[in-house]
């Protein structure tokens, strides 16, 4: 798991720089009176992918962005039950989330969801993206609370 959450780390990398040369493109597209229809819709996509694809190794190295009033205050034992409990209600809606998504990307690829336009971009893929992502998410938060049940707290 580990192995996988660096390389959709760095995979989330290379896609940023994606990002930066798809809008290069368009302005330069543009600069010439030549605007190329998809390209921002095309940079929107990648960025979520970035951030979907970024989920499960921030939670490894434990980068979210969280509020620390009451878990700071605690240490030993009821940090640990806290953090636990926190953990879970996140699994719990990853989990929800991710039915969510899937649903939505089965729908958008059996109806043909597309942005409209010249040649339509269809949506479905980067739906199944988001859902991979969010299992991968969910995978590490188990394994995050896995660890906790144990008592491994020295990374968490």
């Amino acid at each position: 798991m580990t192995q996988l959450n660096r390389g959709l780390a760095e995979t989330c990398g290379w896609l940023l720089l994606v990002v930066v040369l798809f809008m290069v493109v368009d302005l330069m597209a543009r600069g010439f009176s030549r605007p190329l229809y998809g390209v921002s819709e095309l940079a929107m996509f990648t960025m979520i992918a970035v951030v979907y694809l970024g989920l499960s190794h921030a939670e490894e190295q434990d980068a979210h962005i969280r509020v620390e009033f009451l878990t700071e205050r605690l240490s030993g034992e009821p940090a640990r039950w806290l953090r636990g409990f926190i953990t879970l209600v996140s699994l719990v809606t990853v989990g929800i989330v991710s039915w969510a998504v899937w649903k939505s990307a089965l729908a958008a690829l059996k109806s043909g969801q597309a942005i409209a336009g010249p040649q339509p971009i269809e949506i479905y893929p980067i739906k199944f993206v988001m859902f991979a992502a969010l299992v991968l998410y969910a995978l590490q938060l188990a394994r995050h609370l896995w660890g906790l049940w144990r008592g491994d707290s020295a990374k968490h």
